[in-house]
């Protein structure tokens, strides 16, 4: 018995390797393509609107109360507060749909001067438009187009010192419009 075990063994054996080396062992299988449909991307898109933007003067105390400002002819002095208003028309195509709207080409580098800082704030009475005041966060009620009004308010310090005739290029502002979600 011992001679047909250790045979049954070694015909086993041999069978495995066989199997294992030249090819598989075939069992059933089946495809079958599903219908998913077709699934397309959305958008985000930011221009400005026809109209241009305007700046005024918004500092306290001054009279007439926001008083035109020319950034060509007039200057700024410290204690100065400038506020430029324009609209954006926000294009926004997708389900959950987040965005951060931030002002660049003003802040840091040798643009302005540490005595000058910049502030951006949209205004969410636009219909369908509103944002989180504590991280900026515009969400949109549903796809479409929204005209937005934006704020840039750039303030002068009234303690600022050895920045006399130093120029601020206030043509270099650029509104960025980034996806956060």
């Amino acid at each position: 018995m011992k001679k047909v075990m250790k045979a049954a063994v070694a015909a086993g054996a041999a069978g495995a390797l066989l199997l294992g080396g030249v090819g598989t062992l075939a069992l059933w299988n089946a495809d079958a393509n599903v219908n998913a449909g077709t699934v397309t991307t959305g958008h985000l898109t930011m221009t400005t609107d026809a109209a241009e933007g305007v700046w005024t003067e918004t500092s306290e105390g001054v009279e007439p109360e926001n008083a035109a400002f020319n950034p060509l002819t007039d200057r700024m002095v410290p204690g100065d507060v400038l506020t430029f208003k324009q609209n954006v028309i926000i294009g926004a195509s997708g389900k959950n749909l987040k965005a951060l709207l931030s002002e660049t080409g003003l802040t840091g580098g040798t643009v302005l001067p540490a005595e000058v800082t910049v502030a951006l704030a949209v205004d969410d009475s636009a219909i369908g438009v509103s944002q989180d005041e504590g991280t900026g966060v515009i969400t949109f009620a549903a796809e479409d187009e929204y005209t937005v009004p934006v704020t840039v308010t750039v303030t002068f310090s009234d303690s600022a010192v050895g920045t006399m005739k130093t120029p601020v290029d206030l043509g270099a502002l650029t509104l960025t419009l980034n996806q956060v979600r």
